[in-house]
C-alpha cells in the first residue's frame, strides 16, 4: 500500500528540472513543470542514471547520462520501445510536493 510522503518544497525544484530524492527507501525523481509536479522512478533502466539530475523537454524527463526520454504521464520511454519507469502519484499541498511511494 502506498504511503504519502512530503518530498520537498515546490520552490526547491527549478522549473523544467528534476530533483533526486529517497522517500521511504525508494529512489524517486520529482520534476516541476508549470504549476505541476511529477514523480517517477529515480533510476534510468538503461545505465542507472539518476533521473532526478535530468530535465524536462516536451513533457518527457530526459536522463542526463545518455538522454533517454520518459513520458511524465505514464513512464513510457520515448527513446526505446518497451522500456519504462514507474510513475508515482504526486500532488502539491500548499507549498510542498507530496509523493505516494
Amino acid at each position: 500500500m502506498a504511503v504519502w510522503v512530503s518530498a520537498c518544497r515546490l520552490d526547491e525544484i527549478a522549473e523544467g528540472r528534476g530533483r533526486a530524492l529517497e522517500l521511504a527507501g525508494v529512489r524517486v525523481a520529482v520534476f516541476r513543470v508549470g504549476g505541476a509536479a511529477w514523480a517517477i522512478a529515480g533510476r534510468c533502466p538503461h545505465a542507472g542514471g539518476t533521473l532526478g539530475f535530468g530535465w524536462v523537454e516536451e513533457g518527457e524527463a530526459v536522463c542526463p547520462l545518455h538522454h533517454w526520454r520518459f513520458r511524465l504521464g505514464d513512464g513510457r520511454c520515448a527513446t526505446v520501445r518497451g522500456e519504462w519507469v514507474e510513475c508515482f502519484p504526486c500532488e502539491i499541498r500548499g507549498d510542498h510536493v507530496w509523493v505516494a511511494v
